[in-house]
């Protein structure tokens, strides 16, 4: 990504926090209110913003061309340098992972939100994008499935991070809890997010339920309420008290031995690009993609949505009709730009081609996104 000089910025200190509703800024230009608005967070504004795909189930070769949109430049491929093609060659997966790299004046920070399924893929894949681990200021995990948080000891190897670990943020203690995917006759143990083993591999766990800023940047949108005509619809099962602390529970939840996942641990993601507005990284948007939206709006004061990317899952268990149905209310948000990955469906994205075809983006792994007018 040219306009961002990694060389030249000054890395400050990480957010930590102590506890429920703790955030902090870098102290800048803040973004403007909604209307009668009441903004959660101080959220800071970026200049730029860059997405890269590390991770997703689609992939294509270098023939697509690059694209220079308003506000938006997608980079197909990192060619151009006339070398020889590698035998290597970035993988897909059914999974997710999405390095942010942003920029506030001369200052940079990397998140790295979600890890994708396997070691393999995401350690393949950050080698040959050329992204150095150790330069990564903070990691989100949306939700605690096995397809979002299994890479996560592809990223610094078998030795974990050497010094300080890497701040990793989620939405609450539902992450570690033991899952059953639904997806087969007897259905699958999806297993448990380890604790001991994301710090053997250099992380160091925040939970924070509330919004909070990472890495001076970003924001998450900490729980996200069911406010719109989406249902929480997973296709899991969750065992409170199995790899989780059934005492960060819910008390419902924590007296049952199994039931259905609500996924309300799950946060988004996101960003306020100068000029442009929100980008909500909604990773599977069990939640629901809308309700995702109007969180990030509501918890930032920001109106404006330019972007939403990622997994909206519009797949089973909901059905087609409320793919098409969401197509309709992203119309009435009015986003510039919806681009779909991992989990969405192809109903959601031939509707959405066919009603809003100027705002749908098409990416692949490796591709980057680029926010700014600049």
């Amino acid at each position: 990504m040219e306009h961002l000089d990694t060389g030249r910025f000054n890395r400050r200190g990480f957010l930590q926090v102590a506890g429920v509703g703790i955030a902090c800024t870098l102290g800048g230009p803040v973004a403007g209110p909604v209307a009668g608005g009441n903004p959660r967070l101080a959220v800071t504004t970026v200049d730029e913003l860059m997405l890269q795909i590390v991770i997703d189930a689609a992939t294509f070769g270098p023939f697509l061309p690059d694209q220079t949109l308003p506000g938006l430049r997608v980079k197909r491929t990192g060619g151009g340098s006339g070398a020889r093609m590698s035998r290597n060659t970035l993988m897909a997966e059914f999974g997710l992972s999405i390095l942010a790299r942003s920029r506030r004046d001369s200052d940079v920070r990397q998140v790295l939100v979600d890890f994708g399924y396997s070691p393999e893929v995401l350690a393949n894949n950050i080698a040959l994008l050329g992204i150095e681990p150790a330069s990564i200021d903070a990691s989100v995990l949306s939700h605690g499935h096995l397809d979002h948080y299994g890479g996560f000891t592809g990223l610094f190897g078998s030795d974990g991070r050497q010094g300080r670990k890497l701040p990793l943020f989620v939405g609450g203690e539902e992450t570690f809890c033991e899952r059953v995917a639904m997806i087969g006759n007897p259905p699958p143990i999806m297993g448990t997010l380890d604790r001991v083993e994301l710090a053997q591999a250099g992380f160091m766990t925040q939970i924070a339920f509330e919004p909070v800023a990472i890495a001076d940047h970003a924001f998450t949108t900490g729980l996200i309420p069911l406010q719109s005509s989406e249902r929480a619809a997973i296709p899991t099962r969750m065992r409170p008290g199995v790899g989780c602390d059934a005492a960060g529970l819910s008390a419902e939840k924590r007296a049952m031995t199994e039931l259905a996942d609500d996924g309300e641990h799950e946060i988004a993601t996101c960003y306020n690009v100068k000029d442009l507005g929100l980008v909500v990284i909604a990773s599977c948007s069990h939640r629901g993609v809308l309700n995702s939206v109007r969180q990030a709006q509501a918890v930032s004061g920001v109106e404006k949505v330019h972007a939403v990317v990622g997994g909206f899952h519009l797949v089973r268990p909901r059905t087609e009709d409320e793919a098409r149905s969401t197509v309709a209310e992203f119309l009435e948000i009015n986003p510039t730009y919806v681009v779909p990955m991992h989990c969405t469906g192809e109903v959601f994205i031939t509707e959405a081609l066919r009603r809003m075809p100027e705002k749908v983006v098409r990416p692949y792994v490796g591709n980057q996104l680029i926010f700014g007018t600049g």
